[in-house]
């Protein structure tokens, strides 16, 4: 057990001082400061906003918003800006800025809403039953309540970057692990050694993922760190509605966030494994680092037709769409036996299984390298 333990750490320690690595640590750091830091210096939102805290977005609060704005002839300035967050909501769920000065009633309102969810639904091919379990999700949703969730939504925004960022040191850094011995030669020491082959591949493994899951959640602490001094600790109890008023999920900022984590530190361990698994399944890592950029690409670009759903469901289950403030308006639904999930719990259970079959398959073929190979 020693001897696992010191080889351990000697792994730990050969990635942590790849020169790329870091790099790529550093380059994290200065990206979560970057930020947090930039949307507080873009940000017009003022002191004045906070007073509309806890207020239940009403008939009464829409008719102070269309007064402030016949006062100011339409513009937001002076004490009608505190109503900006409220008119950007309206101004969400209509489609249009031009009506924005248009009296609605609150009932009015959230009856568009509604009708607009259920349109895009039917629109993106879901089937009845997937629409009427979304139907029980959505009852009792309103009316919302406004709370400044600049803070939290920065946070969440954030944490896109942090995937891109241990998507990249897992491409760069973990590809290598295996590919190394295999290029520079020692590979056949490992006959050699107490521990074998078996055992020295799993701490390899361990110390990959170790070295991501590490990153992921020092990452995620030092950006929710940031976002608490800058913008407080306000806003994680917001709907999520008040930023994507097309989302069915019930689900406050700090929900939302809670479950980005689950998903990042989830997909991180699939980018540690497919890095290391597949650089040894093709002896080459520059191979591997294409891949994984290739497909986080393509989960940005919007090629796929509607009618092909299973690929539709397929894409918005990459990591980088899962994490996206955006897929909370995912609305396709995953159905075992009868029961409906949401992207959401699949995806963490499938990273994980995907993970597991990966380091299964590239222990294999690690295994067996020595008696095929040169």
């Amino acid at each position: 057990m020693n001897n696992i333990g010191m080889l351990y750490g000697f792994e730990l320690k050969k990635i942590l001082k790849n020169r790329l690595t870091i790099v790529m640590l550093v380059i994290t750091v200065f990206f979560i400061l970057v930020e947090a830091v930039a949307p507080g210096m873009a940000s017009a939102s003022g002191e004045d906003a906070k007073s509309l805290e806890g207020r239940v977005i009403d008939d009464a609060l829409l008719m102070e918003l269309q007064g402030k704005l016949a006062e100011n002839g339409g513009a937001w300035n002076g004490d009608a800006g505190k109503y900006n967050a409220i008119a950007r909501l309206k101004r969400n769920i209509l489609g249009s800025n031009e009506e924005v000065a248009v009296e609605y009633s609150a009932e009015e309102l959230y009856q568009i809403r509604d009708e607009s969810i259920l349109s895009m639904m039917e629109e993106e091919g879901l089937s009845d039953g997937e629409i009427a379990w979304w139907k029980t999700r959505m009852e009792g949703e309103t009316p919302f309540t406004y709370y400044d969730y600049n803070g939290a939504l920065i946070l969440s925004q954030g944490l896109v970057g942090v995937l891109l960022c241990i998507m990249l040191l897992s491409a760069l850094c973990l590809s290598t692990v295996f590919t190394v011995e295999h290029r520079q030669r020692t590979d056949q020491l490992v006959l050699s050694c107490k521990n074998g082959r078996g055992r020295t591949y799993f701490v390899k493994i361990a110390a990959g993922l170790s070295v991501v899951v590490a990153c992921c959640l020092l990452a995620t602490g030092l950006l929710a760190l940031l976002t608490a001094v800058l913008y407080g600790l306000n806003g994680f109890n917001a709907v999520v509605q008040l930023e994507i008023p097309a989302s069915p999920y019930a689900f406050t900022m700090g929900q939302f966030i809670a479950v980005q984590g689950v998903v990042m530190i989830t997909a991180g361990v699939l980018f540690a494994a497919f890095a290391m698994a597949a650089s040894e399944l093709l002896k080459n890592s520059l191979a591997v680092m294409g891949i994984m950029v290739g497909l986080f690409i393509f989960g940005q670009l919007e090629i796929i037709p509607p009618k092909y759903l299973l690929l539709l469901k397929l894409r918005a289950m990459l990591p980088s769409n899962q994490v996206s403030v955006w897929s909370l308006m995912e609305y396709h639904l995953f159905n075992f036996g009868g029961h409906y999930c949401t992207g959401y719990l699949v995806s963490p259970i499938t990273y994980l299984a995907l993970s597991a079959a990966l380091i299964a398959v590239g222990g294999w073929v690690y295994n067996r390298f020595q008696v095929t190979g040169r």
